[in-house]
């Protein structure tokens, strides 16, 4: 209904408070009310009680004119008398006298016959307020006193009361309303600075976060929030400038050299072989740009739950086996041979697959980079803790300075840079991606002529 919090903070506020102060406007009157009654039977006590004289040192009145003394000297008006003579033993009203025969029905009330003397009730009837006393009593004849007066519903002090609530009541509420409308504004201040800071929030500067210092708490976890949403849109949006940047450098090469390898076919008529060679050319560019399409996919889906999803026990030593065996084909090729010389088994909660690529990427590595008739040695063996996992072969090895960039994307060491040999330069980026998921350690010892020895140390107090 309402769009603004504020609105609707003022609102929730003046249905509360016009409650409370409704509520509170009535208490006070129902107790001033029974004030005013309370003293009113307390008059009429006491007029009651004076009125045992003139019953006991006179024997004829008249119940009017003694009604107007004690008008008079009290100040009530208007003020009815009746009183009442009853025969204890035939249980009977012998005589009675009224001030005023028009009331006869105001006095209709009982007279609890067996009350005590000076006991006195009291009545509410068609607006009157009546009390009737037991005064005296002369041999078996018991004399009532009943005064009869308009009821406080009339008291000018209560018509007084009433008349300042209602005014009181619209001007507390206003006043009221003005000082928690600076409140709400005080306190809903915090939140336009976080919309002002949210605002200068762009795609040009999605690094930036809403401060969250000088903030009530309930906002700052809605901060806390929209800041960790930053955080994911910012590196959604690098992944996908990273992927563009990438495509565009890693496959603007092929692409070149595809084009013009067909720019050069068609310039004149060839014979067979040439084509084929062409074509043959182009399918190795065709392969290359798959396999990076391929990796740069894998790439951009760090930290996505479909990228580090899928975890299940695995027998690590067997994964090894299993990657062993899918590159013996490769490595029969170069007559190269790939020894196993020790698998610890041991089972780890892991993505199979991720850990697959990582290691089938240095293994493959190791059969690219190395001569022909070569070994490469493999083992998995526990240190202390932890599991020490090594792939080393004699191959080209990489000098001091390369070692240091081997992990960045598209590097490639300079003795290998031609295309025939190097791959995509994405294979340890993705290594190293992955198991710095899982807070594995890697590193690579080389040296030019040597060999390369890749060490994956899985941390298992870390995974």
């Amino acid at each position: 209904m309402f769009k603004s919090l504020k609105t609707k903070l003022l609102v929730y506020f003046f249905i509360a408070n016009i409650t409370i102060l409704i509520c509170f406007s009535f208490f006070i009157y129902l107790t001033a009310q029974s004030g005013v009654e309370n003293n009113l039977d307390s008059k009429l006590k006491i007029l009651s009680q004076d009125a045992i004289v003139d019953l006991i040192e006179k024997n004829n009145f008249e119940a009017k004119i003694i009604a107007k003394d004690l008008s008079k000297e009290f100040g009530i008006k208007p003020l009815y008398l009746k009183i009442i003579y009853y025969d204890s033993v035939k249980n009977k009203i012998v005589h009675e006298h009224i001030s005023s025969n028009n009331l006869k029905a105001v006095f209709d009330i009982p007279l609890h016959e067996k009350s005590n003397l000076n006991d006195i009730y009291y009545f509410d009837m068609d607006g009157f307020r009546v009390s009737s006393m037991f005064l005296n009593k002369k041999n078996n004849e018991k004399i009532f006193f009943q005064l009869a007066t308009n009821k406080i519903i009339h008291s000018s002090y209560l018509q007084q009361l009433k008349l300042s609530l209602f005014i009181a009541i619209p001007i507390i509420l206003v006043l009221f309303l003005f000082i928690v409308n600076l409140l709400i504004s005080k306190t809903l201040k915090p939140m336009k600075k976080v919309v002002t800071s949210a605002k200068k929030i762009s795609t040009n500067n999605l690094s930036a976060r809403i401060n969250h210092h000088d903030i009530p708490s309930e906002v700052q976890e809605l901060v806390s929030t929209f800041n960790v949403l930053l955080e994911n849109i910012e590196d959604a949006f690098t992944r996908i400038s990273t992927f563009s940047s990438d495509a565009s450098h890693e496959l603007k090469t092929p692409l070149s050299v595809i084009r013009g390898e067909i720019e050069v076919i068609l310039r004149k008529d060839r014979d067979t072989e040439s084509y084929k060679s062409t074509l043959e050319s182009i399918l190795q560019e065709t392969i290359s740009i798959e396999e990076s399409i391929s990796q740069l996919f894998l790439l951009s889906k760090k930290d996505t739950v479909e990228f580090q999803g899928n975890v299940e026990e695995v027998y690590f030593d067997e994964l090894i086996s299993d990657v062993v065996d899918t590159h013996k084909k490769l490595s029969y090729k170069k007559k190269i041979n790939i020894i196993v010389d020790e698998l610890v088994p041991f089972t780890l909660e892991i993505n199979e697959s991720l850990l697959k690529i990582a290691i089938s990427n240095i293994l493959k590595n190791s059969i690219m980079y190395s001569d022909d008739g070569s070994e490469i040695h493999v083992s998995l063996r526990k240190e202390n803790t932890n599991y020490i996992l090594k792939i080393s072969d004699n191959g080209y090895g990489i000098t001091k300075n390369d070692l240091a960039f081997i992990f960045d994307r598209f590097y490639r060491v300079d003795k290998v840079r031609n295309r025939q040999k190097s791959g995509t330069g994405l294979g340890l980026s993705i290594v190293k991606m992955i198991l710095d998921i899982y807070s594995f350690d890697i590193k690579v010892e080389s040296e030019l002529g040597v060999g390369t020895t890749t060490i994956i140390k899985l941390n298992m107090n870390k995974s």
